[in-house]
């Protein structure tokens, strides 16, 4: 796999952030599917399954078949515990996938096998690796059934052990938001239109140079301080009031609580999308608007990029940190410990390094208080590391020759 990905339109090829998308399961392959229709120039984007089928079926280039061996390339049939053992089978692969990278976005949909057994094992290797981890994530709706839906939240306080934030869209809250005559095809068109929106805007804000960008540390900041969970909202418009609509879209929503986590929060990112007709007035009304919702001192890092294909229409995309966790110097507390069985506390020496935004260079994360290092370390699956030594350089575990006398 390249190391690095050179978008054409960017004359340099240096891309401010590298950002991999990737898809686990099912649901998260029909996702990005959605997403790439309309995504003229996407980043890297992997589709990652045990369903050979559903692999060679969907639109996304970069395909990783795992657990040849315990799933026989033909899923999972909703067990999770298979989809994890199948993860385990491949950990090469999915290190390899992540390697030289800055953030991994996962988009997974909780409650099949596949997505909640094997999206805690990439995210905890993206970690191993010094990504940064934002995993978009939704739940089944009620009438899946009970299994499923126990499940997800299980598949969820796994994944919260390692990703450094996790957005949750609830598909059951689909019935506030749209009409009760609505085709379940259309309802999940829509899960998945909102979910493309908000990657991909914040893809662009961060990779690209737009006309006002986001910074990888507004993010890092963002998700390292959220308690692991962010809320996400989205609003919509067209039209000569487009800015307008899509405030009210998003300021009502049920997605935000009709504007109680935007009340609350301490920090929140504001990505705007628009066309060539984004003008300067919408973007200081939004920005206004958004500042009266909010909370006295609340962080608002608002970014805004311009697309073509985006002429007459403007979306507003929101990542709120509901419970806003700075890290506090010195402080030391109890974290709290996971529920699942599969997991043990690690070691010190088996704490990774975050990697920075650009060359991949590495650093010391802070040393906070429990709130900010809440789920950050914990409970390390066995099986990933039975039998490796972190002790030994990487280099020497991934049998790269190094000639003499290189300094």
């Amino acid at each position: 796999m390249a190391s690095t990905w050179d978008n054409p339109s960017d004359e340099g090829g240096d891309l401010r952030c590298r950002v991999l998308v990737a898809a686990v399961g099912g649901g998260g392959g029909s996702v990005l599917g959605h997403a790439l229709a309309d995504w003229p120039e996407p980043p890297p984007v992997a589709a990652v399954n045990t369903d050979a089928r559903a692999l060679a079926g969907t639109g996304i280039a970069l395909k990783v078949m795992i657990g040849r061996t315990v799933a026989k390339g033909m899923g999972t049939g909703g067990d999770a515990e298979l989809g994890r053992l199948a993860a385990n089978e491949d950990l090469d692969a999915l290190r390899a996938l992540v390697t030289d990278y800055d953030l991994l976005v996962l988009v997974a949909s909780l409650g099949g096998g596949t997505a909640t057994g094997v999206a805690p094992v990439l995210a905890r290797i993206a970690r191993e690796e010094g990504l940064l981890t934002l995993a978009y994530v939704t739940t089944p709706f009620e009438f899946e059934g009970v299994r499923r839906q126990e499940q997800a939240q299980e598949g969820l306080t796994a994944l919260k052990q390692y990703a450094d934030a996790v957005v949750v869209l609830p598909n059951q809250r689909l019935h506030a938001l749209l009409s009760p005559g609505t085709p379940l095809a259309e309802a999940f068109s829509f899960v998945n239109r909102m979910m493309s929106a908000g990657i991909r805007g914040l893809w662009t804000l961060l990779a690209r140079d737009n006309m006002l960008n986001l910074d990888f540390s507004d993010l890092q900041s963002l998700v390292e301080n959220s308690g692991n969970e962010c809320c996400f909202g989205y609003g919509e418009g067209q039209g000569a009031d487009k800015a307008t609509q899509a405030l009210q879209k998003l300021l009502a929503g049920p997605m935000l609580e009709k504007g109680r986590v935007v009340a609350n929060s301490g920090a929140m990112i504001l990505s705007v999308i628009g066309g060539p007709d984004l003008s300067l007035s919408e973007l200081e009304m939004i920005h206004r608007r958004f500042q009266e919702a909010a909370r006295p001192g609340a962080r608002i890092s608002m970014g805004a990029a311009v697309m073509d294909d985006w002429a007459g229409r403007l979306a507003l995309t929101v990542l709120a940190a509901e419970h806003w966790l700075p890290a506090t110097r010195g402080a030391a507390a109890e974290t709290p410990k996971p529920s699942s069985p599969f997991f043990r506390e690690p070691s010190a020496k088996e704490t990774p390094a975050r990697r920075g935004a650009k060359g991949g260079q590495q650093s010391e994360l802070p040393l906070g208080g429990a709130a900010h290092d809440r789920g950050r370390f914990q409970d390390v699956a066995p099986t990933i590391y039975a039998g490796a030594d972190l002790d030994i350089p990487t280099y020497a575990r991934r049998g790269i020759r190094i000639p003499s006398g290189t300094s």
